[in-house]
């Protein structure tokens, strides 16, 4: 069981918190209502979209903008949709009931998945995933299909792709796809030359370094295996994108 506690009192409980950025977002119905007043606060995640906040009042003491929630969350935040989240003081409590805590990364990998599952198809070590540069890109797609990996270490959704990314390229990088990456902040000329203008963007390129196919922004499961499935047949058949 997860609990939010403030002053004493326990503001929020449930076992089916969703964990984003190292915060928990509990349902709404889990959140004693009775001690939110809501705030007039908002601010804008890049990501996430803009936020709408409530002031807890427990006992008489006040602490302000301490409870936050997106009302229309994006699309990639969609996990959020109807549940708060709290800082501020609010301190948060996991005993490690038996229910598992239900991360971001577990809408990519189906909610009917078990712990056992997790567990037996698990990978140790580091993923196949190269990262190339400015001077190594080009050199680095000849002979094979190659997705990569736009990203920048600010992006926030950037570094929620970055697991599930891992994760394909365990499953599937072979000596015909290849994984890779390139930080745009440290390699900012391969991002230009190839009109990377936001981030996170996936690359698909043939075994002769011709761009394929690409994704803008952080997708889901679907297009995700889609995509890789695409590098898959490109491997085969040689496709090019001239």
């Amino acid at each position: 069981m997860v609990r939010a506690v403030w002053n004493g009192k326990v503001i929020a409980e449930s076992d089916e918190t969703v964990i984003i950025d190292g915060n928990h977002y509990f349902p709404a119905d889990a959140v004693r209502p009775e001690l939110l007043r809501p705030s007039t606060t908002t601010t804008v995640c890049p990501w996430k979209g803009r936020a709408s906040y409530h002031t807890l009042i427990v006992d008489g003491k006040e602490n302000r903008d301490a409870a936050w929630y997106y009302p229309n969350p994006s699309s990639a935040a969609s996990a959020v949709a109807g549940r708060v989240a709290f800082w501020n003081g609010v301190k948060i409590e996991d005993d490690g009931g038996p229910v598992r805590r239900r991360s971001f990364l577990d809408r990519f990998r189906g909610d009917d998945q078990t712990t056992s599952e997790s567990a037996e198809h698990a990978h140790t070590g580091p993923a196949p995933v190269v990262d190339l540069t400015d001077a190594t890109f080009f050199d680095s797609l000849d002979g094979h299909a190659t997705i990569v990996d736009f990203w920048a270490p600010w992006c926030g959704p950037c570094k929620a792709l970055h697991p599930i990314f891992d994760h394909l390229a365990h499953h599937h990088a072979d000596d015909q796809v290849h994984f890779a990456r390139v930080n745009v902040d440290e390699n900012p000329g391969v991002a230009s030359g190839l009109g990377v203008m936001s981030i996170p963007t996936l690359l698909l390129c043939d075994a002769h370094g011709n761009e394929v196919d690409r994704i803008v922004g952080l997708p889901d499961r679907r297009a995700l295996d889609q995509f890789v499935g695409r590098a898959a047949a490109v491997a085969r058949s040689g496709l090019s994108a001239s």
